[in-house]
């Protein structure tokens, strides 16, 4: 796939399409929900780690909530992780450079 299209992210419109899954060198990625709102994760090392991409925002209460569709499910996701689509697209760029520091990447081993 090339890249700098944007992941498809386009093609995520939150209802009938909600989810895309990529091979990004270890990770095997999944971006999923939109139009507005999405959702990316990656497991690697056979799903012995875990990368879950969370929102920057600051102005967020941990028990707020996010409806989603993703993979045909509607999920309430917390808002940590429900991402712009500026930041699921950035998340997608550090996973295929396998880069997953900072505050963006909850990284479970």
């Amino acid at each position: 796939m090339n890249h700098s299209q944007g992941w498809n992210i386009d093609a995520l419109d939150g209802q009938e399409h909600t989810l895309l899954s990529f091979s990004l060198g270890e990770w095997e990625a999944m971006l999923g929900g939109g139009p507005d709102r999405f959702v990316v994760t990656a497991s690697a090392g056979g799903s012995s780690r875990i990368a879950n991409a969370r929102t920057l925002r600051e102005d967020i209460d941990d028990e707020e909530t996010v409806d989603l569709t993703v993979g045909g499910q509607s999920i309430d996701y917390p808002w940590e992780y429900a991402l712009t689509r500026e930041e699921a697209l950035a998340a997608m760029t550090d996973l295929a450079a396998g880069q997953l520091s900072g505050e963006q990447w909850e990284v479970i081993s």
